[in-house]
Formats: C-alpha cells, sequence, structure tokens
C-alpha cells in the first residue's frame, strides 16, 4: 500500500509544477524529472518502514527461536557462569523480569553487539547463539 501510495505521488509529481527541476536524457527523448523536499521526505520515511519491517521479521525470528517469546523462558546450562533468561535469553537475565524490560535490555545488547536485529539473527543462524 505504501509502494502504491508512492507511485501515485510520483505521478502527481510529473502534472504539477516545482521549483526543483531536473532533466534527464533518456535514449531519444528529455523526460522532465520533477522532485520536492516533501517527495524526498515521503519516499525517505516509505525505506524507513521497509527497513523496519526487515528488522521486526529478523528480531521476531530471533527471539521466537530462543524463547519463543515466553517471559519466563529460562536455559539451565550455564555459559561463562551465567543462565540466560527471558524472551532474549540474556546471560544473567531473571525470567522474573517485567516483559517490558526484558525487551529492552535485549534490544539494548542486540544494537551495542550487532548493530541490527537481521545482523544478530545472521549471527544466530551460522553458530545458534547471538
Amino acid at each position: 500500500m505504501k509502494t502504491l501510495s508512492f507511485l501515485l505521488l510520483v505521478l502527481a509529481v510529473f502534472f504539477v509544477s516545482d521549483n526543483s527541476t531536473q532533466s534527464t536524457n533518456t535514449t531519444d527523448k528529455v523526460v522532465q524529472v520533477t522532485w520536492s523536499k516533501s517527495d524526498s521526505k515521503a519516499y525517505a520515511r516509505d525505506k524507513l518502514s521497509e527497513w523496519q519491517d526487515k528488522q521486526w521479521a529478523c528480531l521476531n525470528s530471533l527471539w521466537g527461536k530462543e524463547s519463543a517469546w515466553k517471559p519466563d523462558a529460562y536455559n539451565s546450562v550455564k555459559v561463562m557462569g551465567k543462565h540466560a533468561g527471558g524472551i532474549p535469553q540474556l546471560l544473567g537475565l531473571d525470567p522474573a523480569t517485567p516483559a517490558p524490560r526484558q525487551i529492552e535490555r535485549g534490544l539494548d545488547y542486540i544494537y551495542y553487539r550487532y548493530g541490527t536485529p537481521c545482523k544478530a539473527w545472521s549471527y544466530f543462524t551460522k553458530r545458534g547463539n547471538y
């Protein structure tokens, strides 16, 4: 739906003049391209939404595999002397910690260590942990 809205916006721009105009030569004809600040912002917002959707899919897969999204998940196997717990299965995280706090700590860890949920998911798929 967002892509359709964006395409309609681009088509509308072709019929409305703006102060930022650029000509582009294609094969044998000149095409007039108009692009405003508003168009740039709309396009960036669409791209950001696509990025967020992709990152959400990676996070959903990662924590789905780690804990099945159960806040009370607990791994009895110790790693570096600690058990992993909660939704993100962080070492030393008490499963009694409220779910929103577990999620915040898990996201902090992912952003600090990997940068994005998709990079954490990629690491997990290769090594079985993150």
